[in-house]
């Protein structure tokens, strides 16, 4: 008897992952989506999107979603100074389950989002940079959705090389206008001239050393 009520629970069992999938195929094109940030698998994307799902005409902005979901910052100010305040109330499962996505995203090295996350975490501590992250990934997924476009690291990283040009030139200005002479260089000669400085100090070291030997063996009569 015990076997056959396993037996029926295994059917139930393959009759509700069936009509998942079926349910699935409708949301193939959100879930390639989601799935192309790296971090987020099928079950993540899935469960993402059935909290949320994929009309995103709902929401007028990216804070309005991220203020459904609970990950906008709390406003507690008095007297012109801004204090500590905690998260506002929102959907808690979708919360949850963007923070755990989070804590996935971060352990990805050598990606935008996971040294987004540590740089974030330097400053603010692990806790805070999770719930950071967690809203950073609900409002790219909210321009994914909205724009039917995939997830790119290429272009996160190509706008940080724009913006990093651009304070350098401003930098460079800044000291010009004081007259100190300053040009900028590009990244291969700047590693040559580091490799040039490394190598003309270990030769001075070594001629240093040199000398000192020789002062010592003078000293001792030898």
């Amino acid at each position: 008897m015990m076997l056959d009520h396993l037996e029926q629970l295994e059917k139930h069992r393959k009759e509700v992952e069936l009509a998942i999938e079926e349910s699935v195929e409708q949301f193939s094109e959100a879930m390639f989506f989601l799935c192309s940030i790296p971090g987020i698998d099928i079950t993540a994307s899935f469960s993402i999107i059935a909290e949320i799902g994929i009309d995103m005409s709902r929401f007028p902005t990216a804070q309005h979603i991220c203020s459904w979901a609970g990950l906008a910052p709390g406003n507690n100010k008095s007297a012109s100074k801004r204090k500590s305040s905690s998260l506002t109330k929102g959907n808690s499962y979708i919360k949850s389950m963007l923070c755990e996505v989070a804590w996935v995203v971060a352990g990805k090295r050598n990606t935008y989002l996971a040294n987004w996350y540590w740089r974030i975490k330097q400053n603010r501590g692990a806790k805070r940079a999770v719930i950071v992250l967690a809203r950073k990934l609900l409002v790219m997924i909210y321009t994914m959705l909205k724009s039917k476009q995939p997830f790119d690291d290429t272009r996160f990283e190509q706008c940080r090389q724009q913006c990093q040009e651009k304070r350098t030139s401003r930098l460079i200005k800044e000291l010009n206008r004081l007259r100190c002479q300053i040009q900028a260089i590009p990244s291969y000669l700047f590693q040559k001239s580091l490799i040039s400085m490394g190598f003309f100090s270990i030769c001075l070291f070594s001629w240093l050393l040199k000398i000192l030997c020789f002062q010592r063996s003078h000293d001792y009569g030898f």
